[in-house]
């Protein structure tokens, strides 16, 4: 039992790298062009399972050798792009963009990328855009499959366990886990878990056992069809026959993976059910063979082989490369700079595998060349272990001037006077200006409650008083809404007992409510900031106006005064594009001016939002609703930039100055 060599799956492979590199490029040419991982994973388990099971069946497994074929596979170009990531960031990134490159460079090195990024995903997460090594999680989730799989493999076949319904069989176990993440909203679970993706391999690896040990589907599944259309059609039908087949998989799985990529985008709940379409496509495409109509006329063709030879070192070149182009223009490049850096990744990919991968991968092998991967592979661990530890961008590419400014976008700032709640272990879910007497001011939400912390600790107000902050990221202000779908703004009885508690205490005699509606209404997307008006957001909406509604209700029956603090607009750029902060930027870089998004998108965008507000005006008139957007805005613009000083330390958080701003405004209306 032999595993040939196959150009038209090299073809593939090109098919899924430039899906992705398409994708990342120009997401509005190919929105779907994401599944080009998922055909990789196919790939990838496919190749692997060839290798492992021929080594099996001809008695010759060794993890040794399997683990050494690896690291020269998989090392040489990963630590050139690594070297490059860790220059480049020392020159470019700001002290805690190098942190975090530092800790991904780690994730990368030891292939557990997507561990790391599901762990940091969350409220808080910083753009994907501006992590040169995102990408790196795929990677990860393949060398953790790698670790599994071979054990699994050697185990079944000492045991002489059908290797085929053990496949099934973890399949199944694999894709319901994805399936069931996705319908508990953890999205992130789903994306990067490795148990959520490895079926996608195993998909692979069942087809390698379906072609090493010659089932013959095609003529099994031929008999069958043609056994039905006889009884059908009294033999009117012509004969399919198995190279038919063949060409019909090819084509139906060439059909699935475009599919795929022109009509699931990031709106889809993904993977789950949609990565049946690249990953069931790629699985009849291989399965087709290499003669087959699509394999043999397109895949194996010599440019599409080309770009499949070299598909490896341009998936790792073609992100960092886009990703440090936006981080140098401080925005989305434009279509220049974009292509500029996709042609780029090309080359270097081309020179990587000329000078680099093939040369160690293909040449003589030797103990020294080994070690020399690892110990490159430890000491790039280790840079990024310091790198992380000690966020060392060196001091000479930063002005005092720059530092300074970025000092002040800093989040934990808003809590910079406050203290821990006495007897409270949550620290940051619960503050207190002074925890030494009682607090009169009860502060509830999600960080958008956080960021009127700093603003609110400067008011003579809030001071005689003393005010309890009680936060969550992510949770709205409001009771638990419970609809016969589901449960809305449920924050495991968080928001519910710090309401409650409000109510209910004796000292507390104002309530204030503050939460990033939007966000609850319609997710923020830069590309269409207008945005806010569709059938999804009109039902968050109608949810929305319920909670408020019940949340409302009960406190106005409390006796206490009640604030809602209507929600600040949110931009369309990241406020650090107004500041001339970073150490190296793009040529013919400019700061934007003016710093502020035109009112007239704000209003639209909000449109449903200030409906519910005006709504619960007129029901609640006790009830003092105070309009930040009255201090951002004017008619022509909202600004993030006044008086020489950045409002925002996000798209929609205000920075210190910005709370501090806001709250000097509103001190009147905060009086008891």
């Amino acid at each position: 039992m032999t595993t040939k060599y196959r150009a038209d799956i090299d073809g593939l492979r090109a098919v899924a790298v430039l899906a992705v590199v398409c994708f990342h490029a120009f997401p509005a040419v190919l929105k779907g062009g994401f599944v080009g991982v998922d055909i990789f994973f196919v790939i990838s388990g496919f190749l692997i399972s060839c290798i492992l099971l021929a080594n099996l069946q001809e008695g010759t497994f060794s993890y040794k050798e399997f683990y050494l074929r690896r690291i020269l596979r998989i090392f040489p170009a990963l630590i050139v792009v690594l070297s490059f990531c860790y220059v480049m960031g020392w020159f470019v990134l700001l002290p805690k963009e190098f942190q975090q490159l530092g800790k991904h460079m780690v994730g990368g090195a030891i292939f557990v990328s997507n561990l790391f990024f599901w762990q940091e995903a969350g409220y808080f997460d910083t753009s994907s855009e501006t992590k040169p090594l995102l990408h790196l999680w795929s990677l990860g989730v393949e060398e953790q499959f790698y670790i599994v799989w071979p054990c699994l493999l050697l185990l079944a076949w000492k045991k002489r366990t059908n290797l085929l319904k053990m496949a099934t069989f973890f399949i199944v176990v694999s894709f319901p886990v994805n399936v069931y993440a996705l319908h508990i909203d953890d999205a992130v679970q789903a994306f990067y878990s490795p148990v959520a993706r490895f079926w996608e391999l195993l998909l692979g690896g069942l087809l390698a056992y379906i072609q090493l040990y010659t089932i013959p589907v095609e003529q099994y599944a031929t008999q069958r069809i043609n056994n039905l259309c006889n009884k059908v059609s009294s033999g009117s039908l012509p004969i399919l026959n198995p190279v038919t087949l063949q060409n019909w998989f090819s084509i139906l799985g060439a059909f699935l993976i475009f599919s795929a990529m022109i009509f699931v985008d990031r709106n889809h709940t993904f993977p789950g059910w949609w990565a049946l379409l690249p990953t069931v496509g790629a699985f009849l495409v291989i399965l087709a063979g290499p003669r087959a109509v699509v394999n043999r006329l397109i895949l194996s063709a010599r440019p599409m082989v080309w770009v499949g030879v070299i598909s490896y070192p341009l998936y790792l070149w073609h992100w960092p490369l886009l990703s440090f182009s936006t981080i140098m223009e401080n925005k989305t490049p434009s279509f220049a700079i974009k292509a500029t850096a996709v042609t780029l990744a090309f080359i270097l990919a081309w020179l990587t595998y000329l000078f680099v991968e093939r040369p160690i991968r293909f040449g003589k092998r030797s103990k020294k060349k080994t070690s020399l991967l690892v110990l490159c592979m430890i000491l790039l661990t280790g840079l990024g272990c310091v790198a992380f530890l000690k966020a060392n961008v060196r001091s000479s590419t930063l002005t005092k001037g720059m530092v300074d400014q970025i000092e002040k976008l800093r989040f934990d700032l808003h809590f910079a006077k406050w203290s821990p709640c006495p007897n409270n272990k949550a620290t940051w879910s619960c503050k207190m200006l002074n925890p030494a007497k009682p607090a009169e001011i009860a502060l509830i939400g999600d960080s958008h409650s956080v960021h009127l912390a700093s603003g609110l600790a400067g008011l003579d107000t809030v001071l005689n008083h003393n005010i309890i902050s009680r936060n969550m990221n992510g949770c709205m202000p409001f009771f638990e809404l419970e609809l016969p779908e589901k449960t809305y703004y449920s924050c495991d009885g968080f928001i519910d007992n710090a309401l409650e508690e409000a109510i209910n205490s004796d000292s507390i005699k104002m309530i204030m409510l503050s939460g990033y509606a939007m966000w609850r209404i319609e997710r923020f997307d830069p590309e269409h900031p207008e945005a806010g008006s569709g059938s999804e957001a009109q039902k968050n909406a109608d949810i929305m106006k319920m909670a408020l509604h019940e949340t409302l209700s009960s406190l106005v029956d409390s006796g206490k005064k009640i604030i809602f603090f209507v929600d600040i607009p949110e931009l369309d750029f990241e406020p650090s594009e107004c500041l001339d902060i970073r150490p190296v930027y793009m040529v013919g870089h400019t700061v934007k001016d003016p710093c502020a998004i035109p009112r007239p998108t704000f209003d639209q965008r909000s449109t449903l939002y200030h409906q519910i507000v005006q709504d619960a005006q007129k029901e609640f008139p006790t009830v003092k609703f105070i309009n930040l957007y009255d201090y951002l805005c004017d008619q022509d613009f909202c600004y993030a930039f006044k008086d020489g000083k950045a409002l925002y330390t996000g798209r929609d958080h205000l920075s210190v100055d910005g709370s501090r701003y806001v709250a000097s405004k509103m001190e009147k209306e905060l009086e008891f």
